[in-house]
């Protein structure tokens, strides 16, 4: 969990993209492993570790929207250990994008046509550093400390952002410990604090005021222990604080710093009963400081035969709800205004959750499907009053039962080509769902042969989302088109380490005709050009 989130958006300029090793995604729910909001899944970034005694890269990357993004590292790997730092620099331009068509929104069987205007997009200017340190204690402990430092200024592209921007800070600080006690057993302690802050920042003053301070902390420890060579026990304890700070928990705009703290204890264990079946059961207690204690679970099983895993698993989770949701009283005023009401009555969510997928392999051929059903008690969301005019936040009466489907697949006709796609399908009982229901991506491949020397990497990928009636009140909704954006990437690797990019983003040149809170804000087609270098 990431500190700052307003809205369920946070801030992921933070990531700094060229430091990342790889992405693992969980997919599931996972509150019996990694507790509260883990309903839908988990997404775990692995940053990168110092492979070789010298490591230089720097890379630079311009578009014809005059985005500038810059990344530097340095890392070494030495007998104590290992150190990486790394760091970026990216710059936009704030540009408008000026509607086609008036919005159509349906009251009560009407048709309602919004005025046309324009849509600010704000530009930027952030950059950041992440100091990767480990140490070799010995050779069954090793330690690893990662700070980092971020920094970003908005600039909206109006008038009044001649004199006041927001200015967005984030601190960060990581320690964890890994001790070997014998080859089956592995203790691992770990810390994190990850602070974000929002100012106001007077351009002609230049002056800044704090608006809000956002702080979590999290200690944990883990065993690990493998159990006659094939089955696995993980147990484990954590804590974590929440604190906010923020001049919108009260309508006189005054300070007001609210918290909470959450304590669990946990264990999951994997049990290989054959060569082909595996179980998984997994259990976990929460005890949160407003929400007292909740117990979740988990049982899952795997089975293999010949080229195909099939997955299947039940388990519960819990959703407490956060300060944001719990306290806000603010006022909004972009978009004519309106209010943003937490609601302090305000239950946990809690869920019971059905998960199946099969897997396919073959040497040329990966096919995964996968369905989750789930039904959600008091489900949290928001919902616009009868005036339209505020917006608070609620329980769903009952239950919301939520499906969503995937399935993937990847060809390989040869080791040079690769042809990727997927579907997937979300929908929800609750009519007032904000998400599309329909998404494909698609993603064609070519890799660089050595005996033709003067063909680039291509690679072509592309995301089609379905239209969508997303509802803004009891009787109240706006009908938002498909769209589709493609990317076309070209890459070519030179003498002396270099390494070329070019490219162009939104391919098929797609402008929405009418801005929105859920319309793309791609400002159509762009193109791109890069370059990097590796030692």
């Amino acid at each position: 969990r990431m500190a700052g989130e307003t809205f369920d958006n946070i801030d992921y300029d933070r990531i700094d993209l060229d430091n990342i090793e790889r992405i693992e995604i969980i997919k599931g729910a996972s509150s019996s492993l990694y507790g509260s909001n883990a309903l839908g899944g988990v997404i775990n970034i692995i940053t990168k570790n110092a492979q070789k005694p010298l490591e230089l890269s720097a890379s630079y990357l311009y578009n014809t929207k005059k985005d500038h993004k810059t990344n530097f590292s340095v890392a070494t790997k030495q007998k104590w250990g290992s150190l990486r730092l790394s760091s970026f620099y990216n710059f936009r331009e704030p540009y408008v994008i000026v509607d086609k068509e008036p919005l159509k929104t349906y009251k009560n069987g009407s048709e309602v046509l919004s005025p046309m205007g324009e849509l600010n997009i704000a530009g930027f200017t952030n950059y950041g550093a992440t100091p990767k340190l480990s140490f070799n204690l010995s050779p069954k402990w090793n330690i690893t400390l990662t700070p980092s430092y971020y920094f970003s200024e908005r600039n909206a592209g109006t008038e009044s952002s001649k004199k006041l921007r927001d200015r967005y800070y984030n601190y960060t600080a990581a320690f964890k410990s890994d001790y070997k006690i014998t080859d089956s057993k592995t203790l691992s302690l770990s810390a994190a604090y990850d602070r974000y802050d929002k100012y106001k920042y007077y351009v002609l003053l230049n002056e800044k005021e704090k608006s809000y301070e956002n702080s979590i902390l999290r200690v944990g420890a883990q065993y690990n222990q493998t159990l006659f060579e094939k089955h696995s026990l993980v147990a484990g304890a954590e804590g974590n604080s929440d604190e906010l700070l923020s001049f919108r928990f009260t309508n006189q705009g005054t300070e007001e710093k609210k918290n909470a703290q959450n304590y669990a204890i946990f264990t999951q264990q994997e049990w290989a009963l054959s060569d082909a079946f595996t179980l998984v059961t997994g259990v976990r207690m929460d005890y949160h400081s407003l929400f007292k204690e909740y117990l979740t679970y988990r049982l899952s099983g795997m089975f293999r035969v010949e080229q195909f895993t099939f997955r299947g698993g039940f388990s519960t989770g819990f959703r407490s709800p956060t300060l944001k949701e719990l306290y806000t009283n603010w006022f909004h005023p972009w978009g004519g205004g309106f209010q943003i009401m937490g609601n302090k009555d305000l239950k946990p969510e809690t869920s019971r959750n059905i998960t199946l997928s099969v897997d396919f392999n073959a040497r040329k051929w990966n096919i995964t499907a996968m369905t989750q059903y789930s039904k959600v008690k008091d489900k949290i969301a928001y919902r616009w009053t009868q005036a339209s005019d505020t917006i608070r936040y609620v329980n769903y009466g009952g239950n919301t039962d939520i499906m969503s489907s995937e399935i993937a697949a990847t060809y390989r006709p040869s080791k040079y080509f690769r042809l990727k796609g997927s579907y997937a399908y979300y929908t929800s009982s609750n009519s007032r769902s904000d998400v599309r229901p329909h998404t494909f991506t698609a993603k064609a491949e070519y890799v660089e042969q050595a005996d033709m020397k003067y063909l680039p990497n291509v690679i072509l990928s592309g995301k089609y989302v379905s239209g969508s009636d997303i509802y803004d009140g009891e009787n109240t909704y706006t009908y938002y088109a498909p769209y589709s954006i493609w990317r076309l990437q070209f890459s070519k690797n030179l003498p002396y380490h270099f390494t070329l990019n070019a490219g162009i983003d939104n391919l098929f040149d797609y402008v929405t005709p009418s801005t929105s809170f859920y319309s793309s804000i791609s400002p159509g087609r762009t193109y791109f050009v890069g370059l990097k270098w590796n030692l």
